[in-house]
C-alpha cells in the first residue's frame, strides 16, 4: 500500500546534517521515546542482536548500554550521520552507510528497529515484509513514529497485518507525541 510519505533525497539528508538541523534529536524532548525503545529491547530480547534502520549518528546505540546487546548494526543513508557514529564502533557495534530500501544484512537479528523512519518509505508495509526475512525465528520489530495524520494512517494499515505485543504513546512537555509499538507480522 503506497502512502503519503516524507520525501528526502540523500543530498537533502547530507545538507541538513551538516547544518545541524538534526541536533535536536539528542535533546530532552526526544528522551522519552528513546527510553521506551531501549526498554522494549531490554525487556523482550535482553542481550540480543539489534539492527537499527535509519540509525542517524547512533543515538539509540548511545542509550543502549553495550552490555544490553550482543551485536548492534546501525544503517543510515546519510554519510555525515554515519561519520559521526563511527567513533562509537567497536567489536560488537557497527555503523554502515546504506540505503534501507536495498540493504541486505549478512545476518539475522533478534530486533529490528524502525525509529522515526517508516514514513520516509513509499510503502512501509513492503519495507517491513522485506526485513522480516532478516529476523531470527522469534525476532520482533520495534517502531516509533511521531503522531501526525500521515503516521496515524500508516499505523492503521500496519495494524491489519501486525501482531502487536505492546504499544505506548509518549509525549513531551512541548506537546509532541509518538506511538511506539513492538510487533511481528502475520
Amino acid at each position: 500500500m503506497k502512502q503519503d510519505y516524507f520525501r528526502m533525497t540523500r543530498e537533502k539528508w547530507e545538507a541538513e546534517y551538516v547544518r545541524g538541523q538534526w541536533n535536536y534529536i539528542k535533546q530532552l524532548d526526544e528522551l522519552a521515546r528513546y527510553s521506551v525503545i531501549v526498554g522494549y529491547c531490554c525487556y523482550f530480547r535482553p542481550g540480543g542482536t539489534i539492527l537499527d534502520i535509519g540509525c542517524g549518528e547512533g543515538i539509540l546505540q548511545e542509550r543502549l548500554s553495550p552490555c544490553q546487546y550482543s551485536r548492534y548494526v546501525g544503517i543510515d543513508i546519510c554519510a555525515e550521520a554515519i561519520r559521526r557514529a563511527l567513533p562509537k564502533q567497536d567489536e560488537k557495534t557497527f555503523f554502515i552507510r546504506a540505503d534501507a530500501s536495498t540493504y541486505n544484512p549478512e545476518e539475522r537479528f533478534d530486533i529490528i528497529v524502525f525509529n522515526e523512519c517508516l514514513y520516509y518509505f513509499e510503502d512501509s508495509l513492503s519495507i517491513l515484509r522485506r526485513y522480516e526475512r532478516f529476523l531470527n525465528q522469534d525476532g520482533i520489530f520495534v517502531a516509533s513514529m511521531r503522531v501526525t495524520e500521515t503516521t496515524v494512517d500508516i499505523w492503521k494499515v500496519l495494524e491489519a497485518v501486525c501482531l502487536t505485543k505492546d504499544r505506548v504513546t509518549v509525549s513531551n512537555q512541548s506537546g509532541e507525541a509518538w506511538i511506539i509499538k513492538i510487533f511481528t507480522l502475520q
